[in-house]
């Protein structure tokens, strides 16, 4: 008798799966609003949506023949990567959607940065590239810290004239900035934008 009901109990957990209401097309009742406009001077790179909704003259009016509901995309897969095998002087292939152009704007406290909508790897390597093709000397660099040390020449205004170049990840991709030499706080506003406009016409 107990299994009985126990066999019962299951098979009803397992039929009221079926029976709850899909309402996985509910998105099409969902109102349209216009994209975020953002203030002159500052940085946005992720008008891009991960997971577009079709516009509303895009959108079908009732269920379309065979049509269940509405699956959502996969997210993006993340790839670990064991050690640092990467050769320096060896550029990589950026993956698919990574090629963006370098933006330069402002953060939100007003500092000149760069953003790179790519991977680290890429960023890396292009910004390289960009200071060998400038007046700013490179002293060192630590990857790991994504971080190169400068030395500038006068024109920059920089006293004393050490910086540091540092490569942070963001959700849009990756953020330059402008350090002191010792890498406590942010350079000034002038002398940052200065060497990060160096930068930027080089990548």
């Amino acid at each position: 008798m107990h299994r009985s009901i126990a066999v019962t109990a299951v098979a009803l957990a397992l039929a009221g799966c079926g029976l709850l209401p899909d309402s996985s097309l509910h998105y099409r009742d969902a109102e349209v609003i216009e994209p975020m406009t953002v203030p002159d001077g500052m940085v946005f790179i992720g008008e891009a949506p991960l997971y577009a909704v079709p516009r509303i003259d895009q959108r079908i009016v009732g269920v379309r023949e065979g049509e269940d509901g509405f699956k959502a995309p996969r997210p993006p897969q993340l790839v670990a990567v064991a050690g640092d095998d990467q050769d320096d002087d060896a550029a990589p292939t950026p993956p698919p959607g990574q090629q963006g152009q370098a933006v330069l704007g402002k953060d939100g406290s007003g500092y000149p940065i760069i953003m790179m909508p790519t991977s680290f790897a890429w960023a890396w390597e292009k910004v390289t590239q960009a200071l060998t093709q400038t007046d700013l000397r490179v002293t060192d660099r630590n990857r790991d810290q994504g971080v190169f040390f400068l030395t500038t020449p006068e024109r920059y205004q920089l006293q004393p004239p050490q910086a540091q170049l540092k490569l942070s990840h963001t959700t849009n991709g990756i953020q330059v900035a402008v350090l002191n030499g010792e890498g406590t706080a942010l350079a000034g506003k002038d002398s940052s934008l200065a060497i990060l406009e160096s930068v930027h016409r080089e990548l």
